[in-house]
């Protein structure tokens, strides 16, 4: 069948069941996921499922997934199916439950995410994680015929955050796949990668169970250290707000971070200013990173420059190191290797190791040039 033949076929099952397309969001060999309305405005995901005549024998499998679906919240709600014969095979049509792909989290932005700290997205997808074995595992015990291969189309979120796998796109997989829980880990890392998160979990071949069993485990030390966050934000703001130069410095580096307060740049460069007023060293390095990089702050290299002169002049080591880095890397316009030079020595007389091996390093290359 056609892909124009298959979309005017999709355009009157639309029409005649009072559905509205949104979008198509996926397209996995012979099944197409579409974003949908119903006559009630309410989100929907559509399915649909292109047999030929040599895979009839696969409609037995798709009425026991929507069976299944019934059954079991850790699957996706199915609403309705239908079905309708073309010349050269049939068209299944599922209604769902509103899911997005995993990666759209990434790709569109993660809202739900925004206001959540570090340890709580880290919850959320530890979550994610868990819910996609727990499926998989109910899957494998109720369908074992079935081949579970786990790819960015199979995993979804509902609307609840919920992490399924959208078990119509396992219908025409031919290859038994038996690393499961590797591959759910492995997508779930990738996405925590793309959303700047570090999740505390191998990626390694492992049962279902054990991946579930780790998965809980770090949710519950992620709660525990989200709690921990909280409480020194609300020791440390309270100081801050009296003028305490360290706790305002605290305060700045919890919302660079997103501990304990949701991610938040433009108020981390305010409490760091607000240290640097006070020549707090830390604050001040912080403050000309945010600067070098543009965070929080417009670019500006000559103002973190200065800033790494005011804490380096006060004796800081990471002061020194980092000017020395600022000057041989030519960031001010031109490189510049008498400064970097004398800037790695000071740090290396405070006992900075990297500012050691760096500073050695150019030694040992100026010699090998003379």
């Amino acid at each position: 069948m056609n892909q124009f033949a298959l979309t005017k076929s999709i355009d009157t099952y639309l029409k005649h069941n009072n559905l509205t397309m949104i979008e198509q969001s996926s397209w996995n060999n012979g099944v197409v996921v579409f974003k949908i309305e119903d006559g009630d405005g309410l989100p929907k995901s559509l399915v649909v499922i292109y047999l030929e005549k040599d895979e009839l024998h696969l409609k037995d499998m798709v009425k026991q997934l929507y069976g299944e679906s019934n059954n079991s919240s850790n699957l996706i709600q199915c609403t309705s199916m239908y079905e309708e014969s073309v010349e050269d095979g049939i068209i299944i049509y599922i209604v769902t439950e509103r899911v997005n792909q995993l990666v759209d989290l990434v790709l569109e932005g993660a809202e739900e995410l925004e206001n959540k700290t570090e340890e709580e997205k880290k919850i959320y997808l530890y979550k994610i994680m868990y819910d996609a074995g727990v499926s998989a595992d109910y899957l494998k015990k109720k369908l074992s015929s079935l081949n579970i291969f786990v790819n960015n189309e199979e995993l979804c979120v509902d609307r609840n955050g919920k992490g399924k796998l959208l078990l119509f796109d396992l219908i025409k997989n031919q290859v038994m796949i038996n690393n499961e829980a590797y591959e759910i880990a492995r997508l779930v890392r990738q996405v925590a990668n793309g959303l700047d998160t570090k999740l505390n979990i191998d990626v390694k071949e492992q049962s279902i169970e054990e991946l579930n069993r780790e998965c809980l485990e770090q949710i519950e030390y992620c709660r525990k250290k989200n709690e921990q966050n909280k409480l020194i934000y609300q020791i440390n703001i309270e100081n801050a707000k009296k003028g305490d130069e360290k706790a305002q410095y605290v305060v700045g580096y919890m919302y660079y971070k997103g501990k304990g307060v949701p991610k938040d740049y433009i108020k981390a460069a305010e409490w760091y200013k607000k240290s640097a007023e006070g020549s707090y060293t830390k604050a001040l390095n912080n403050l000309a990173y945010l600067y070098q990089k543009g965070k929080g702050v417009n670019k500006d290299i000559h103002k973190a420059e200065q800033l790494l002169l005011k804490s380096a002049k006060q004796g800081d080591d990471v002061a020194c190191l980092n000017l020395g880095i600022l000057y041989q890397t030519g960031k001010l316009g031109t490189a510049n290797m008498e400064d970097a030079e004398y800037w790695y020595r000071k740090a290396m007389d405070k006992g900075n190791p990297t500012a050691t091996r760096i500073y050695r390093r150019i030694q040992a290359m100026e010699q090998k040039e003379n």
